[in-house]
């Protein structure tokens, strides 16, 4: 007699992360459907009537059980047996169980009976007038949600972590479910005999109750969570620099692969020879041609039109938004293309603004304001109905207007602009600059891309793509003494910046504190299986790139601004910076000498200083 071990929970909290195939909004609808029928059918275990949440009490005893099936901690729950870890006290209404869908429906509509869950064809039990009804026939559904018999075996496991059971054995464990739940219910949930022997063979019962932790559960991911650092390192620059600003400008001469390579990145999230891999576009990639008439967002983000009744007529950007939204652990590519052809601060201006509201939050998810704020107008109400015309759940939830979803950008949204300088585009204000990554395109090699349709990137995904932190506070505690050093850089730049409208400020000290942490995975010496980069070699050069991307794409005028002795200044302070971080990093001796970007620029600047004016922008 005794408590199932921590490893033999840790094993199923790993098996029931793959409810669904990768960890996407339908794997947390599985799980908020398979919590509330555990929590109804306790409660009819006990009460052996249906459970009326008109009743006050019976909303708090059924509130209770669905922590019950949850719960981590006395502080936290999962919401999908992922790495999507919430504090319990929001875990009765995670998913607006109570304020919208069915319940507040039947609500509303007291001679209906709905199923819940209304998605698919396999509801689990009945709802009429704020009451939930037991339908027993609807249990053998619970197959859809657990679809195999090591899932099954995951999942009573988790559900008795804090059961004492007689023995380690299927028996055992039958035995300690009928205890919680009905035996209608037992039957359909436990897996077979022999399977669920298997499963728990080599474990031992615990004289003490395991105590889970958030931290140790997110740990379990961390192989997962490990970029693939094997890609080809000409792509590592583009990773990074995405990873650390979902924002990123390319910047070269016509017909050099800008938009190209935004494509191949989307493709690169697929396993190759798969259907999207193979498809001319991928479902996670978008393009949008800039037109030069462009002076507000309505053809991008759209507009409220009152011809034929008010309804608003929606832009692509944010039909590609909800896309990204509903497949949250895919990276997805918007490309502007020609982005400056038009003025960007004028037709993007809600996306400049909301994407500066980035936040972490305690939970570890990254959130931002509305790009569209609620109103409880027909405009937006047309504007949720077309945008989730499937899913009548997330619709509601969205009109909500108490606690309810909104338009905010995910986290898997990454936002490509390509980028010509000639007399036909705009220039770039600081305001755009200051929140983006840029990275020049201007190399050209006649012999690349005759071999294989398709860059050879490696797999990329969320591990890769999708940034965990967003300021440098996200990051300076478990890398302090690599973010001072990138301080004590920038510094030095700032020195030289002093006085100028150049200089450096929070914004850009945070993204590189967040691109160099972000490189450090990317040891790996092309063509040398055995050795290394140093790391001090691995900031050093995030430094220089960082220094090309966000400190000199923002330095230009004429002489009375930028003059030569202003440039070499900066140079030197490059120069001194990158070799204090690395003393090696210019050793002319190597026979694989390394070149500075951002120096290589300033020379380019410095040369067309002599026409009067320069600028980063060719």
């Amino acid at each position: 007699m005794g408590y199932l071990p921590k490893k033999l929970l840790h094993k199923a909290y790993l098996t029931l992360s793959s409810l669904t195939e990768d960890h996407k909004q339908g794997q947390t609808q599985l799980t908020s459907a398979l919590r509330h029928l555990l929590a109804f059918d306790m409660f009819y275990n006990e009460y052996e009537e249906d459970c009326d949440l008109n009743d006050s009490d019976n909303r708090i005893l059924f509130t209770e059980n669905v922590k019950k099936i949850v719960n981590i901690t006395d502080d936290y729950y999962t919401t999908n047996f992922y790495t999507n870890i919430k504090e319990l006290e929001d875990c009765g209404v995670g998913s607006n169980f109570y304020s919208a869908g069915v319940v507040n429906n039947s609500k509303q509509n007291t001679q209906y009976t709905y199923d819940y869950p209304t998605r698919g064809q396999y509801p689990l039990f009945k709802v009429r007038n704020n009451t939930l009804i037991r339908e027993v026939s609807y249990y053998k559904n619970i197959k859809a949600y657990l679809k195999s018999q090591d899932l099954k075996c995951a999942f009573v496991i988790w559900i008795l972590r804090d059961h004492i059971v007689n023995n380690l054995d299927a028996s055992s464990i039958k035995r300690s479910l009928l205890e919680t739940f009905t035996e209608e219910l037992v039957e359909v949930l436990m897996p077979r005999d022999e399977k669920i022997n298997e499963y728990i063979k080599g474990f031992d019962l615990e004289s003490v109750k395991s105590k889970l932790t958030v931290n140790e559960l997110i740990d379990l991911f961390s192989v997962k969570k490990k970029p693939n650092t094997a890609s080809n390192t000409n792509f590592r620059p583009f990773i990074t620099a995405i990873k650390s600003k979902p924002f990123l400008l390319l910047a070269g001469i016509s017909g050099t692969g800008k938009s190209r390579i935004v494509r191949e990145l989307a493709r690169a999230c697929w396993e190759e020879g798969s259907d999207e891999y193979k498809a001319q576009k991928p479902r996670n990639f978008e393009m949008v041609q800039v037109k030069p008439n462009w002076h507000d967002s309505s053809e991008l983000i759209g507009y409220v039109s009152r011809i034929e009744g008010v309804h608003y007529v929606i832009g692509p950007f944010l039909k590609f938004m909800v896309k990204a939204m509903l497949d949250p652990e895919t990276p997805y590519f918007l490309c502007l293309d020609e982005m400056n052809l038009a003025p960007v601060e004028q037709y993007f201006a809600e996306y400049l603004s909301v994407v500066e509201s980035r936040k972490k939050q305690d939970d570890g998810t990254i959130t931002t304001d509305p790009i569209i704020e609620y109103s409880n107008t027909e405009e937006y109400k047309s504007l949720i109905d077309q945008l989730f015309p499937d899913n009548e759940e997330l619709r509601i939830e969205f009109l909500t207007e108490d606690s309810g979803k909104r338009l905010c950008i995910p986290n898997n949204l990454i936002v490509v602009g390509t980028v010509n300088m000639d007399e036909t585009t705009f220039s770039f204000s600081r305001k755009v600059l200051d929140r983006a990554m840029t990275i020049e395109m201007n190399e050209v090699d006649l012999g690349g891309g005759l071999d294989s349709r398709y860059e050879k990137i490696g797999k990329l995904g969320a591990a890769e793509l999708i940034g965990n932190a967003v300021e440098g506070v996200d990051v300076y505690s478990d890398h302090k003494d690599i973010c001072d050093t990138v301080i004590n850089y920038l510094q030095k730049i700032n020195n030289v910046l002093e006085g100028t409208p150049f200089k450096i400020a929070y914004r850009t000290r945070n993204e590189a504190l967040l691109y160099v942490v972000n490189n450090l995975p990317y040891d790996a010496i092309e063509g040398d299986d055995e050795s290394v980069y140093k790391e001090e070699f691995i900031i050093a050069r995030a430094l220089d790139e960082i220094t090309n991307m966000k400190i000199l794409t923002r330095i230009e005028g004429d002489e009375s601004k930028v003059s030569q002795d202003f440039l070499n200044s900066l140079k030197v302070a490059i120069h001194d910076g990158l070799e204090a971080v690395f003393s090696d990093i210019f050793d002319e001796e190597d026979e694989d000498e390394y070149i500075s970007v951002s120096l290589a620029k300033l020379d380019e600047m410095k040369k067309r200083l002599e026409s009067g004016y320069t600028s980063f922008w060719s």
